[in-house]
């Protein structure tokens, strides 16, 4: 029997979406073989590369009459002086945050984020709940609060990751431009900062590349795992409900505890095994509805 194509689209949402988790997973571990290499540096280099990746996607894909489009359309120009800003923010604090202490509220703003974005699907973009949905939410809302109590604390960092995220999807979904086309023109309006922190870098003498041999590759490693996690991120983020995408986002964290206790030797606290036991339960819920809802929509058109 044929895939309907909004099955199939849900389907490549769920692929997109499970190999950006894997890939923002691993980074924190691969970031480690960049030392001493500070947060303003990577980020600065990641934009950089990231350009220069996006435009070969662009010749693969045939795309750049996309690209000159949005900087010919003054409503597209005026989205993009808005969104740019907003991801350069979330791509800045995932560098600069472990280096300066900031790893607990980062992993706060994680923790946060699906709710947000979920309920920002479900009150914005009206989208309905099932009670398997709502219950991932409950879920999750227990597993946030463990993790306050434990970790006792709520700063802007936190703010900034959860509350900075859903803006950025609602002018992304406004915008009818594709996504690697989309995805160099923020970079190119990103690119100004990054030159700007390079020669502030530059000029304090601060380390541009890490201390192990082939340092250029891993920094230009760095850009491309980047770049294929933030396309696959926000291509999914077009292709799945967005209460659905917002919860799948627990997948994120989990995977990246297990990255810190198997190949980072980091120690995780008994009360932070109960707030991931949650944080599980609402993605097994997340995918339990999808694929009874899959089912039931394949039998209805049988």
């Amino acid at each position: 029997m044929p895939i309907s194509p909004t099955v199939k689209q849900e389907l490549q949402g769920y692929a997109l979406m499970l190999g950006s988790i894997l890939i923002f997973s691993l980074l924190p571990y691969y970031l480690q073989f960049l030392a001493p290499v500070d947060g303003n540096t990577l980020f600065a280099f990641r934009v950089l590369s990231q350009i220069g990746f996006g435009f070969i996607f662009l010749a693969m894909a045939r795309k750049f009459a996309d690209l000159k489009a949005i900087f010919s359309q003054p409503k597209i120009l005026l989205l993009m002086c808005i969104t740019s800003p907003l991801i350069a923010l979330q791509w800045w604090i995932f560098f600069w945050g472990p280096v300066n202490g900031e790893t607990i509220n980062i992993a706060m703003g994680y923790f946060l984020l699906p709710i947000t974005i979920s309920l920002t699907g479900r009150f914005y973009f009206k989208e309905s709940m099932s009670p398997l949905l709502w219950a991932a939410v409950g879920a999750a809302l227990i597993g946030v609060c463990v993790e306050l109590y434990t970790s006792h604390s709520f700063s802007w960092v936190t703010l900034l990751i959860c509350l900075g995220y859903p803006p950025y999807f609602i002018l992304r979904r406004k915008s009818r431009v594709s996504t690697i086309s989309n995805f160099v023109a923020e970079n190119i309006f990103i690119a100004p900062v990054a030159l700007f922190l390079l020669y502030i870098a530059n000029q304090q003498q601060l380390p541009l590349l890490p201390s192990l041999d082939w340092g250029v590759l891993m920094i230009l490693g760095a850009g491309f795992l980047g770049t294929i996690a933030v396309i696959f991120f926000v291509s999914a983020s077009t292709r799945l409900r967005f209460t659905v995408f917002g919860m799948l986002n627990y997948g994120e964290p989990i995977l990246m505890m297990l990255v810190a206790i198997l190949l980072l030797n980091e120690f995780i606290s008994p009360q932070q095994l109960w707030s991931y036991s949650f944080f599980g339960i609402a993605v097994l819920l997340v995918i339990s509805e999808s694929i009874l809802r899959i089912t039931i929509n394949r039998k209805i058109a049988f």
